[in-house]
C-alpha cells in the first residue's frame, strides 16, 4: 500500500495548532484546495475517538463524492520529555478508496513552533487499474493537497 508523508513546520505553539483541527466544520474547508470544494456534511463534535465526519467533495472529474471517516486514535496535547505532542488518526468508513488511514502528529519544536507530520496510508480503488491511476495521478494529487493544506494552515496560524 502506498504511504504519503508530509511535514509542515508552523510558527505557532502546539495547542493552537491542535485546536484548529478540533473544529473540522469550520477549518477543514478553509485549508482544502479550492478546486476540491470540500463541504462538511456532518461531524460528531467535540472531536474524540469514535467521532465520525462526513464530507462531500469533488473528484478529479468534477463529480461529487461522499466520504465518511472515523477518528480511531485521539491523543490530545500532553507533555513528553522535550515538550508537548499530540496525535489523531482518521480512517475511511465509506468513500472513494479501498482503504484510507490518515495519521496527524503534532510535536513542539519549541514553545512557539510546531512540527506537523501527515502520514497517509491508502489503497486505491479499482484494483489493478487503481494502482496505475495512483502512479500516474493520485499520489501527486495527495502530495499537492497536503502541501496546500500546510501552506493554508501557516497563513491561518502564523
Amino acid at each position: 500500500m502506498p504511504i504519503i508523508l508530509h511535514e509542515t513546520v508552523i510558527q505557532a505553539a502546539v495547542l493552537p495548532v491542535w485546536m484548529f483541527f478540533m473544529d473540522p466544520v469550520k477549518n477543514l474547508p478553509a485549508i482544502s484546495p479550492p478546486g476540491d470544494v470540500v463541504v462538511i456534511e456532518s461531524a460528531d463534535l467535540p472531536m474524540r475517538e469514535g467521532a465520525t465526519i462526513a464530507i462531500v467533495a469533488r473528484d478529479p472529474l468534477g463529480r461529487r463524492i461522499r466520504w465518511q471517516s472515523r477518528i480511531t486514535v485521539f491523543t490530545p496535547p500532553h507533555p513528553v520529555v522535550f515538550g508537548l505532542e499530540a496525535r489523531f488518526v482518521d480512517e475511511q468508513v465509506a468513500g472513494p478508496f479501498a482503504m484510507w488511514k490518515h495519521e496527524h502528529e503534532f510535536e513542539a519544536i519549541d514553545d512557539a513552533t510546531t512540527r506537523m507530520l501527515d502520514r497517509i496510508t491508502y489503497k486505491p480503488p479499482l484494483g489493478a487499474l487503481g494502482f496505475v491511476i495512483d502512479w500516474l495521478y493520485l499520489r501527486w494529487k495527495l502530495r499537492a493537497m497536503l502541501k496546500h493544506r500546510g501552506n493554508a494552515l501557516k497563513v491561518k496560524l502564523e
